[in-house]
């Protein structure tokens, strides 16, 4: 077991409005996986057949991966001048305000004008930017987190007003598009999900995985991204391996994540992996393993892949073994190159969401020193979608 040392607490400011899906209370419950293996053994029960397969899935996505654009070529010429308007959940949680910076340049690029409300994470702070938005005669409102079965009065009154309204990095792949909003930029929060079990399958090389994994439920994809993590623990190991799920809102954070770990390691001895399904919760998930499982083999894999967060993976008194990453700056193209299309009167492209790239203590380094959005990922895409805006 790799030694932990306390972390400084980065501060989570409360978003109260994160709402639409789950309970604001802590609830735990623990699910044993069904099934069986029957091919052969390694170094414990976990089939030789699984953990290869595991193994493989993590290696094709520790590569860079590739440009694929999603729609046909646009012309955004006739769009300079027009504005932009997002409304984050909140600029406090590093995600979102990288993802703000990085659409910003995109937009500007188009030589369009792109503003950012300043929220706070209160229903009453989205309210107000619909307000501004729509006195700024904006072309089109971004949701950047926000959930739209929140706000539909305030879709409505935009709509009235001419505003398209996007909803970005909330829906997985997976989910149809929410009602009143005109588009969305998905996320395959579902498959990131999966890729955080294959790597400890494949890290743990066929010992059962028992696994403690921290849920956000008052967010969109949370619940889904729960359940994706149980069935492929039953996919991958049949009846041999466990997750207990613990679901911490994410107002919540600073203040429970490390009690929680604590109280589960305290509970279980059999925990051995531990699967916070957001990074920004790792800097928690740290301190309670120290404390409460310092002389254990424990290891932790999330999601998200926050440039500033990946440098946990090279530190060795850390946890963290592996992140599945997305690239905000991908991710704020894909939701400009949306953004153009409905402001065009263009069909919108089905579900565009930013690929995946796993980072561990190998790779991380790709990410730049210190570790930067838009790097680790390729330098096709951004050329990619200039050429499909015309700009090029």
């Amino acid at each position: 077991m790799r030694k932990l040392t306390t972390f400084g607490a980065i501060a989570v400011l409360g978003i109260s409005a994160l709402a639409g899906c789950g309970s604001d209370d802590n609830d735990t419950e623990t699910a044993s996986n069904g099934g069986g293996t029957t091919a052969a053994q390694t170094d414990g029960p976990v089939s030789a057949d699984n953990v290869a397969a595991a193994k493989a899935e993590v290696e094709k996505h520790l590569q860079i991966p590739a440009f694929e654009p999603g729609g046909e070529p646009i012309d955004v010429a006739s769009l300079k001048g027009k504005t932009i308007y997002s409304i984050p959940i909140t600029l406090a949680i590093p995600f979102y305000k990288d993802g703000e910076a990085a659409m910003k340049q995109a937009a500007e690029k188009a030589g369009l004008k792109y503003v950012t409300y300043p929220s706070q994470g209160k229903v009453s702070d989205f309210q107000q930017g619909f307000a501004d938005a729509i006195n700024a005669k904006a072309s089109v409102i971004i949701l950047n987190g926000p959930l739209p079965d929140t706000l539909q009065p305030q879709i409505k009154q935009a709509h009235a007003a001419g505003i398209k309204v996007i909803a970005a990095h909330e829906e997985d792949v997976s989910q149809p598009v929410p009602a009143g909003v005109d588009a969305v930029a998905a996320a395959e929060f579902y498959n990131g999900a999966r890729l955080m079990v294959d790597n400890a399958i494949a890290d743990r090389n066929g010992e059962a995985v028992n696994a403690l994994v921290i849920t956000s439920n008052d967010t969109r994809p949370s619940k889904g991204m729960g359940e994706a993590i149980q069935d492929q623990l039953k996919k991958r190991c049949g009846d041999e391996c466990k997750a207990t799920l613990t679901n911490v809102p994410v107002a919540d954070w600073a203040a429970k994540v490390q009690g929680e770990v604590q109280s589960a390691l305290n509970r279980d001895g059999e925990i051995n992996t531990i699967l916070p399904i957001f990074d920004s919760m790792i800097q928690y998930v740290d301190p309670g393993v120290r404390q409460a499982g310092g002389d254990r083999d424990i290891k932790s894999y999330s999601f998200n892949g926050t440039p500033s967060l990946n440098s946990f993976l090279t530190n060795d008194r850390s946890t963290f073994e592996a992140n599945v990453g997305e690239d905000p700056l991908w991710i704020a193209y894909l939701t400009m190159d949306q953004a153009f299309r409905v402001m065009l009167d263009k069909e919108p492209v089905d579900q565009p969401a930013a690929p995946l790239r796993i980072f561990n203590a190998d790779n991380a380094a790709d990410q730049g020193d210190p570790p930067a959005i838009g790097k680790g990922y390729g330098d096709e895409y951004i050329p990619g979608y200039e050429k499909l805006w015309g700009l090029q």
